[in-house]
């Protein structure tokens, strides 16, 4: 793990305290009904929320899924005031400094939505992750895709693409380095799927190049 110079809580507690204010954020971002679709479909009776945020992946999932209990964490103490509106029960935790507070064995779905690119030690999380899942559980794991085709035609004409130039983004991420982080966990990749606005279905088909995020479904298998 490369050292930590920069504040993670207070950097997030800015951006909850700002640009996430309030669940509009989520509302005008066409990915976040894709996400919420493929959690969902798994139809897991105890859901982990890694990176909860407000809370708002709860808040929806409750509509359709209310008896499943939803457990979050996050960096943010702004964020975590929130969610406890939401969530069932909720931890502060810095998983680039600390494990996850619970026991092994206890979720059938962990979500890891637009997490992993932030930290400085995205292995540790994908290890927790693994822990805390019961065999066969699944997990949900969203990144940003480097090898979007725009980010690559950004790239040859000299520009850094958005992924890249973001400050919060620590890790890049492209399919290969993404089912080889999953798999080096303990977290065998199921399927990566992809979500566009632009192409929706070669997003779908051909995320590696056609979808600006690679969404990553994963088993414990063991």
């Amino acid at each position: 793990m490369t050292e930590m110079p920069r504040d993670s809580e207070k950097l997030h507690d800015d951006d909850w305290l700002t640009t996430k204010s309030d669940d509009g954020f989520f509302e005008g971002a066409d990915r976040y009904p894709y996400f919420l679709q493929v959690v969902a479909g798994l139809g897991g009776r105890a859901l982990l929320d890694v990176g909860c945020g407000s809370g708002y992946l709860a808040r929806q999932l409750k509509l359709s899924c209310p008896d499943t209990i939803m457990h979050g964490v996050d960096i943010s103490s702004v964020a975590i005031e929130r969610a406890r509106q939401a969530m069932d029960e909720v931890w502060q935790v810095n998983l680039d400094e600390s494990d996850l507070p619970m026991p092994s064995d206890q979720y059938d779905v962990v979500a890891c939505i637009e997490v992993l690119e932030h930290l400085y030690d995205p292995d540790h999380a994908l290890a927790e992750i693994c822990r805390v899942l019961v065999r066969g559980g699944r997990a949900v794991v969203s990144v940003p895709n480097l090898a979007y085709w725009r980010y690559r035609l950004a790239l040859l004409q000299g520009r850094v693409p958005p992924p890249a130039s973001d400050p919060r983004h620590l890790q890049q991420y492209d399919l290969q380095t993404l089912e080889a982080s999953l798999s080096g966990a303990g977290l065998q990749p199921i399927r990566v799927a992809g979500f566009g606005v632009l192409f929706p279905r070669l997003a779908e088909k051909h995320p590696a190049l056609f979808s600006d995020i690679l969404i990553a479904t994963a088993a414990k298998t063991s």
